[in-house]
């Protein structure tokens, strides 16, 4: 009963209803503590199904640019056919020079496949990369929090254990602190007769 106000009686014990009221508050802030608590949590579980949903997200951006990626690399490979089947072409110099300035349109245009699949590569690696660091980061994020929520869970649960458990030990003494003060009362009560008889004229 730390710092609470029950008064005791006058033969022993504490006032019935100091205890009761004292039982009553201490339900009130556990099931108060309990409440908050559980609010905290679903808070949490919130959090938790919104980065997963962004998780799934940056996870489908990464399989729509692998499939770019592999895209591109299917249009070069064809042209690397292509490019075959001009090299060979090569023993013939009329055909050569006719088809040089094809030749190089082709080199510039898997120079810029080159660099669309190099820049298609390094998204999606920036992104995979992103993505993993934001899970990892929500992740020790909730094992913080919910690390923090289950020891005040547990302080607050045995504290409340706690206290329960001197109002239940005050509780067994009750019953004898009244047959106490009934046995007193009693004596008292006859001690008064007694007195009252001898002081009768």
């Amino acid at each position: 009963m730390d710092n609470y106000p029950i008064k005791s009686v006058t033969f022993g014990g504490f006032d019935k209803q100091d205890v009761i009221r004292y039982i009553e508050e201490s339900a009130g802030k556990a099931a108060a503590a309990q409440q908050a608590l559980q609010a905290e949590n679903e808070t949490l579980q919130k959090q938790v199904a919104e980065l997963s949903e962004e998780l799934s997200s940056l996870r489908s951006q990464l399989a729509s640019l692998s499939a770019e990626r592999d895209s591109l690399q299917d249009s070069l490979r064809q042209e690397a056919a292509s490019r075959q089947q001009l090299e060979a072409l090569k023993p013939l110099e009329k055909e050569v020079a006719r088809l040089r300035p094809d030749a190089e349109a082709y080199a510039q245009f898997r120079e810029r496949i080159g660099a669309i699949e190099c820049e298609a590569r390094k998204r999606a690696a920036d992104l995979e990369l992103a993505t993993v660091s934001q899970l990892q980061k929500t992740v020790d994020l909730f094992r913080e929090q919910y690390q923090t929520l289950m020891s005040t869970f547990s302080s607050t649960a045995d504290h409340v254990n706690g206290e329960l458990r001197k109002v239940e030990v005050n509780l067994t003494q009750l019953p004898r602190a009244m047959d106490q003060a009934g046995t007193e009362l009693n004596e008292l009560a006859a001690r008064l007769e007694h007195s009252l008889e001898h002081n009768q004229p």
